[in-house]
């Protein structure tokens, strides 16, 4: 998909903010194929043009941004937008309100038309990295968004003080981590284990994230689920084909196969887009970019045993 053939509908109250918008939007080489500062006319948009991405305002009058992602939420849409959400409302409840309900990106104005086009940049690229893989059905998509953003953390996707969300905060950007690797930057390690809470599921997800998976893509919560498996049953990754990918496709209503297909693109990603120095940190002198990505089974291998050992010694201590 080239980027002048993403179609974008813009919603915004404010007509200055929507002139700005739309100018940075055109810049991006996007077309916006309708522009309001109604809710109710931006739904019916949205409906009917089929847009490819969706940046509209929480506070808009008749119906307003969560009213919006709700009266998506009921309908079976062909092709589901990118929401990206640029408000002033910034409190948590708010937030995870509206990545619950489907929101792509939630930013906090003022946010400059340079930061603005980079995020369209990036979801560009999403779309085009997605192509014509299979979307998940809705609900599950919905229903996976919420449990990776709980079992993340608020921390992980809110505004936060620590060191090593700086990238996020001074650009006043908040969303499920659903972009390219290469803006996600390595944590600050204070000690060899710092990545580890000793919450499993937490973990899991905070380690994809730094390595570079993007949350969006089936791929990420196969594999998630295949570690998490795993480490509580050694054999699943014994009999990979057998045993392991057979139950996270029963888990996630698909086949075998595609769960195969969809890890290793994940895979593939990581290794195109992903942070290279936390691969090395992660996996040691196993990976490196001269020896190319590791397969499905060593890739999924490395990391629990990983985990398994990270444990023990937590536990030791």
């Amino acid at each position: 998909m080239e980027k002048k053939g993403i179609k974008v509908v813009l919603a915004d109250n404010n007509v200055q903010d929507r002139e700005t918008r739309t100018k940075a939007i055109e810049e991006a080489g996007m077309q916006v194929v309708f522009s309001t500062g109604d809710g109710k006319k931006a739904l019916d948009a949205i409906y009917r043009e089929q847009p490819d991405i969706v940046v509209m305002d929480m506070i808009l009058p008749g119906l307003d941004g969560i009213g919006i992602l709700e009266e998506m939420e009921q309908v079976d849409m062909l092709k589901r937008p990118v929401i990206m959400i640029v408000t002033a409302l910034k409190t948590s409840q708010m937030v995870s309100k509206a990545l619950q309900k489907g929101a792509g990106y939630y930013m906090m104005k003022p946010v400059s038309n340079k930061v603005f086009g980079k995020r369209l940049t990036q979801i560009a690229e999403e779309l085009q990295e997605r192509g014509t893989e299979p979307k998940m059905p809705l609900a599950q998509e919905q229903e996976y968004v919420a449990a990776e953003y709980a079992a993340a953390g608020e921390q992980t996707h809110l505004q936060a003080e620590t060191a090593h969300q700086t990238h996020q905060t001074e650009n006043n950007v908040v969303h499920i981590d659903r972009q390219p690797s290469y803006t996600v930057s390595a944590p600050k390690q204070t000690t060899g284990h710092s990545r580890y809470s000793g919450d499993l599921e937490k973990d899991v997800t905070n380690v994809l994230l730094e390595i570079g998976i993007p949350a969006h893509i089936k791929g990420y919560q196969y594999i998630r689920q295949g570690i998490i498996m795993s480490f509580h049953d050694r054999s699943m990754l014994q009999y990979i084909t057998k045993y392991l990918y057979p139950a996270i496709a029963k888990k996630n209503k698909t086949t075998s196969s595609s769960v195969e297909r969809t890890i290793r693109h994940a895979i593939e990603v990581a290794w195109r887009r992903g942070n290279m120095d936390v691969l090395e940190e992660i996996f040691g002198n196993t990976v490196c970019a001269g020896k190319g990505k590791p397969t499905n089974s060593e890739f999924l291998a490395l990391l629990t045993d990983r985990f398994r050992l990270e444990y023990r010694e937590k536990i030791v201590s």
